[in-house]
C-alpha cells in the first residue's frame, strides 16, 4: 500500500492503495513513517512524494480501530510523520493530484515544494467526520495567514488547486498530464545546484522556522484525546 526506492539522489514515497483512495491506515502511516526516516539516512539530496490512482490521499481510515493502540498514540503518529517530513534535509517534493485531505494536506504544507495538479483539491475535513483538528490548527498558522487556516479548520471546505496555490497551501499549479514531468523537472533544475547549498538552506529554514514547539502539538492531541475518549463533551 505504500512503496519505497531509492534512485542514486532520489529517494521516492509512493502512496498504492487507489481502491481506498489512499486513505491512511496505521500499517500506511507506520510504513510512510520508516520510509521518510530511510530517506534521510540514505542522504538522498531529493524526496519525492506521489500518488497512484484518482487521489493523493483522503486522509487518515476515521474507520479503522487498531487493538492496543491508544487515540493519543494514533494522533501521535502524525506528529512523528510531520516531524520526520521536516527532518529531511534535502528538497521534498510534494505531487498532488486528486483530493488531498487532512492529513494529506499536511504534507502539501511539511514538504518543501509541493506541487498540485489542476484537479487537485485540498483542505482539513475532520471537522466533517466529527473531530477537532487540534494539531492542524497549532501548526497551519505557521504555514498560511491565521485567519485562513482556522477557517479551514473550522469550515473543513474543500479548496480547489487555484485558490490552494493562492493562500499558500501549494506552491504551484500545472495541468493534470505534466504533473510527474513537473516533479522530474523540479529535480533536474535542482541538481545543478551545489548540494551542500541546498542541505545549509534547508538546515537554516527549520532552525530559524517558528514551527510550534513539540509541547504545544503534545499537547494538542493530549486534549484532542481526551475531549474523544470523554465522548466528545
Amino acid at each position: 500500500m505504500l512503496k519505497y526506492t531509492k534512485t542514486e539522489d532520489v529517494a521516492r514515497i509512493t502512496f498504492d492503495s487507489p481502491a481506498t483512495s489512499n486513505a491512511i491506515t496505521f500499517q500506511i502511516m507506520t510504513d510512510y513513517i520508516a520510509a521518510l526516516q530511510a530517506a534521510q539516512e540514505s542522504r538522498a539530496r531529493f524526496l519525492l512524494i506521489d500518488a497512484n490512482g484518482a487521489d493523493f490521499t483522503v486522509g487518515r481510515d476515521q474507520k479503522e480501530r487498531v487493538p492496543n493502540l491508544t487515540r493519543e498514540q494514533s494522533l501521535t503518529l502524525i506528529l512523528k510523520a510531520n516531524a520526520a517530513l521536516r527532518a529531511f534535509d534535502g528538497v521534498s517534493i510534494a505531487l498532488i493530484n486528486g483530493r488531498a485531505l487532512g492529513f494529506g494536506s499536511g504534507i502539501a504544507l511539511h514538504s518543501t515544494i509541493s506541487i498540485g495538479a489542476d484537479d487537485a483539491v485540498l483542505g482539513f475535513d475532520e471537522i466533517d467526520h466529527g473531530l477537532a483538528p487540534l494539531v492542524v490548527a497549532a501548526y497551519a498558522p505557521y504555514y498560511i495567514a491565521p485567519r485562513i487556516a482556522q477557517e479551514l479548520v473550522i469550515t473543513g471546505r474543500p479548496v480547489p488547486a487555484e485558490e490552494a496555490r493562492s493562500i499558500g497551501l501549494l506552491s504551484r499549479v500545472v495541468p493534470r498530464a505534466e504533473l510527474a514531468k513537473a516533479g522530474l523537472e523540479a529535480i533536474d533544475r535542482l541538481s545543478g545546484h551545489l548540494p551542500s547549498a541546498l542541505r545549509l538552506l534547508r538546515r537554516y529554514h527549520e532552525r530559524q522556522a517558528r514551527y510550534p514547539e513539540d509541547a504545544v502539538l503534545a499537547d494538542a492531541v493530549r486534549q484532542l484525546a481526551t475531549w474523544i475518549e470523554q465522548g466528545k463533551p
